[in-house]
């Protein structure tokens, strides 16, 4: 009996030794592997230009506000307000009568010392006066002729003609009404083209000036909402307004066919930088690394469930700007490139890739 049960335990220690083995055999689950995030960035096109709309007001291209050189009674005003005039046309004309007479006297005055002096003339070859005497009426002759030449003059500066082609936009004063030199008496516009002035503000005007050629100008008018008109700057102002500390801008434009657009009309400048080349690729700064070998930087190959392997890209970079850096070579759209953690990357490296991370 006791032998029976020294056997059994025997069997007993046997099992639980081969059970404990066999334990110890099975293969254990695998440990996830731990991977190191990352920030990075999506290679994209670049965004668009940058646009700035900034009210301002249409004007002329000329304008003169037209008077008399002389005074006297305004007898006739021969247009009226919004009437287009051409180049010489006859726009008012004072009563003559006074400076016919002022004509008539100092041609009389003229003949006279021209008479006495052709007289002199031939008695001077006789020797009957004096050289002195010659003299003396030939410079009355000189005097007479510059008051003859100026009272022609103010005779023709009674009738008051169109400097230039263009539109009445004003008159200031009515038929019989006594003037003076100098007093305003229309207000002419050349509308055959028109000029668009705005206020720019220093920081505005300091990018333009900085990125000259890359910039493009076009005027919208709230009458016509569906198009854009193209300005040529003409001219920038170098003084600061001293009340708004603005700039002012002066562009040209050409008169628009069949749409009524007059000098002092509201309109909006809008002002855009040209897009950025479609070839160029531009990432931040701080994305790009250095060593003995170059520039580079690395890139994340997308192996879904958001992880990834790091590969190392040499690149060529240009201009540095705020936007970040021109890559000229290296980088192709599409690329994802790491942007954060750069110096703990090595070639081949699994990563995760961060939420958060732009695309």
């Amino acid at each position: 009996m006791k032998l029976k049960q020294k056997s059994l335990g025997k069997i007993i220690v046997t099992a639980l030794t081969l059970g404990l083995i066999s334990g110890c055999n099975q293969e254990q689950p695998e440990q996830e592997e731990m991977l190191r995030p990352v920030r990075s960035i999506v290679v994209d096109s670049p965004e668009s230009g940058w646009v700035k709309e900034f009210p301002a007001t249409v004007d002329a291209v000329q304008k003169a506000n037209l008077s008399f050189r002389v005074a006297g009674k305004l007898e006739d005003i021969l247009v009226k307000e919004g009437e287009l005039v051409k180049e010489g046309d006859e726009i008012a004309r004072l009563d003559q009568v006074d400076f016919e007479i002022k004509l008539k006297d100092r041609q009389a005055s003229y003949d006279v010392a021209k008479a006495d002096y052709d007289r002199a003339r031939k008695l001077i070859e006789k020797g009957a006066i004096a050289r002195a005497e010659l003299d003396n009426l030939k410079a009355k002759v000189s005097t007479a002729s510059s008051q003859l030449q100026a009272a022609q003059q103010e005779l023709d500066y009674t009738i008051l003609r169109a400097p230039f082609n263009g539109r009445v936009a004003r008159r200031y004063i009515d038929n019989y009404e006594e003037v003076s030199a100098k007093q305003e008496i229309i207000s002419l516009q050349d509308t055959s083209a028109l000029l668009v002035e705005m206020e720019l503000p220093e920081s505005v005007l300091i990018r333009s000036r900085n990125h000259k050629g890359d910039y493009t100008f076009h005027a919208r008018f709230s009458s016509i909402p569906d198009r854009l008109f193209p300005l040529t700057l003409r001219e920038t102002s170098t003084q600061a307004d001293e009340s708004t500390q603005t700039y002012t801008m002066t562009f040209a434009m050409p008169a628009i066919e069949n749409r009524l657009v007059l000098p002092g009309m509201s309109v909006v400048v809008r002002a855009e930088q040209k897009s950025p080349r479609s070839d160029i690729i531009l990432i931040p700064a701080y994305a790009v690394m250095e060593d003995k070998n170059g520039r580079f930087v690395y890139l994340v190959n997308d192996e879904g469930n958001e992880t990834g392997s790091i590969t190392r890209k040499t690149v060529t970079t240009g201009k540095l700007s705020k936007q970040g850096i021109i890559i000229e070579s290296g980088l192709a759209i599409g690329d994802r490139v790491v942007t954060a953690g750069m110096s703990q990357m090595s070639e081949g490296m699994k990563v995760r890739l961060q939420e958060g991370t732009a695309r």
